[in-house]
């Protein structure tokens, strides 16, 4: 029999939030549609960004609306509210946008009609402000309102705005606002994991899926202080020409100024978040270890080829190696670890395997990126609240994958945002900017189709499927996704010590000597 399943779409053009440049956004759609109604057929403009090399529909400032998904239900079904998910664009916290790529990647509907039947679920897309925009950080705007005396983080101010839309009007769609959950990749997976250690994020979210979190919440270099927050902010002000000794005419200034001007001066700077001691107070680790942190399911995980290192650099050898490793590693660090990695014995021939040079390093940027962060996020928990505790519904993956269609670069190689298309069962790309004249065939339509079914599982019920173990210190194990092996569990065998000492270090350095230190 054929099971013919139908979806709408509902108010894809809804504000949750108006800012002016670098204020908090007001949550005003009552305001703005009261007793109104709105065209919403068409998506809403993204926020700006520089020229990149993905597709966005159109851009402006008052960028903050949010896409709703919706399956349609029959008569006996309706009173029943459904799960909610959340989905968190990437790009850098720089670039991006919920109706981005031809054809649309973050597509709520094809992810609605590949799902499993008896677990219909209600898929929300947001936007959120982007680079100069997300993180100015200045005393100006600081003591611009001291009710709420913040900078920077604007990103997520906007994040919790839209969720904050949604626990109060889901309802009206059939949503549970007690039931959502949130997922994101690369930036946006970095996010779903910060949100938990923000101010006004509790009881907004019960769940969280961060895909391939680069860089991952669970090391220092991906936030910074407030010092340097404010140094890099104050070389904008000057090189707009608008310091002043009136805090009010600095701001009129940088508010006047062209967002071309901003984000040329911006230039390519990486966008960070902020811990500022008042809003995001602890990076997550230290907040799960003060128990500052929300109460929720987590998952997280990544590509196993999200860095796609052999394919540009195949021929690696030990000093090639070595001036790779120095670019982002302290050189105090650099010998121990050769000797962890065993890389003195590196090998440039392609055949080598394990032994090859590349492969090495490899490993040793996936360890950092992003399996040690998650271990010390994981471990974080357990250290605080031991592995009985229902606060600890943890669970990690690997995921491959062989993208062939739409073509890409790295044909076959599971890259940085290859898993999208899978995740949301699109025939696309992140920097898709026209149709593809290709199609899937039912292999790789079953590989997203069972992708989906467990992330709907995950927003149904807070958990996977059974055939994914939760995570245990003293066992871990993660599970391996991939189109031609089946959805393995398997023992998660990484030695983290080398980089949980380099991040307690780089804490201390960074953050001062905080109550807690990382679990080790």
């Amino acid at each position: 029999m054929i099971v013919i399943r139908f979806f709408i779409i509902y108010f894809i053009r809804i504000q949750y939030a108006k800012v002016i440049r670098w204020k908090p956004p007001i949550d005003l759609a009552d305001e703005m549609f009261v007793n109104g109604s709105l065209d919403a057929t068409s998506f809403g403009p993204c926020c700006p960004q520089p020229k990149g090399d993905i597709y966005l529909p159109s851009q402006d400032e008052q960028c903050l609306y949010l896409n709703i998904y919706k399956p349609i239900q029959s008569s006996s079904q309706q009173n029943s509210l459904l799960p909610v998910f959340v989905w968190i664009h990437g790009g850098a916290h720089e670039i991006g946008c919920s109706s981005q790529s031809i054809p649309l990647i973050y597509n709520g509907t094809n992810m609605i009609a590949h799902s499993p039947a008896d677990q219909p679920v209600i898929i929300v897309t947001i936007n959120y402000r982007l680079g100069v925009l997300a993180d100015m950080f200045l005393e100006e705007l600081i003591e611009e309102d001291p009710q709420w005396p913040t900078a920077g983080n604007y990103m997520y101010l906007d994040m919790l705005s839209a969720l904050r839309w949604i626990q109060k009007n889901i309802g009206d769609y059939g949503g549970d606002s007690g039931n959502v959950t949130i997922f994101g990749q690369s930036a946006g997976g970095l996010s779903v994991v910060d949100l938990g250690a923000v101010r006004g994020s509790s009881g907004l979210y019960r769940t969280a899926i961060s895909q391939s979190g680069l860089s991952s919440p669970g090391t220092y270099t991906s936030y910074y202080n407030t010092k340097d927050a404010l140094n890099v902010s104050t070389i904008i002000v000057q090189q707009l020409n608008c310091s002043n000794e009136s805090k009010e005419k600095v701001l009129e200034c940088l508010r006047s100024a062209s967002i071309v001007d901003l984000y040329k001066i911006y230039g390519n700077r990486y966008t960070k978040p902020i811990i500022d001691d008042y809003f995001f107070p602890l990076y997550p680790p230290l907040a799960i270890l003060n128990g500052t942190y929300n109460n929720i399911s987590l998952i997280m995980g990544n590509n196993d080829y999200d860095i796609p290192f052999c394919l540009d650099n195949p021929d690696m050898n030990y000093t090639g190696a070595i001036d790779y490793i120095s670019q982002f590693v302290a050189k105090k660090w650099i010998p121990s670890l050769i000797d962890h990695y065993s890389l003195k014995n590196c090998s440039s021939n392609r055949n080598a395997n394990r032994s090859r040079c590349c492969s090495i390093v490899l490993s040793m940027a996936t360890d950092d990126l992003f399996d040690c962060d998650i271990r010390r996020i994981f471990n974080s928990f357990y250290s605080k609240y031991g592995s009985k505790s229902e606060r600890n519904k943890l669970y990690s993956y690997h995921l491959d994958c062989y993208p062939q269609c739409p073509n890409v670069t790295e044909k076959g190689i599971c890259r940085h945002s290859a898993e999208l298309p899978f995740v949301f069962g699109t025939i696309s790309d992140f920097h898709s900017q026209e149709l593809f004249n290709c199609t899937w065939d039912y292999s790789t339509r079953q590989f997203s189709n069972e992708i989906i079914s467990h992330w709907m599982n995950i927003a149904t019920t807070g958990r996977p499927l059974n055939s994914w173990s939760s995570y245990d210190p003293m066992s871990p194990r993660h599970f391996h996704i991939t189109p031609d092996r089946g959805f393995i569990d398997q023992i998660w065998q990484k030695n983290c010590s080398f980089f949980d000492f380099i991040e307690a270090d780089g804490v201390e350095q960074k953050f001062g000597k905080q109550l807690f230190k990382i679990n080790k």
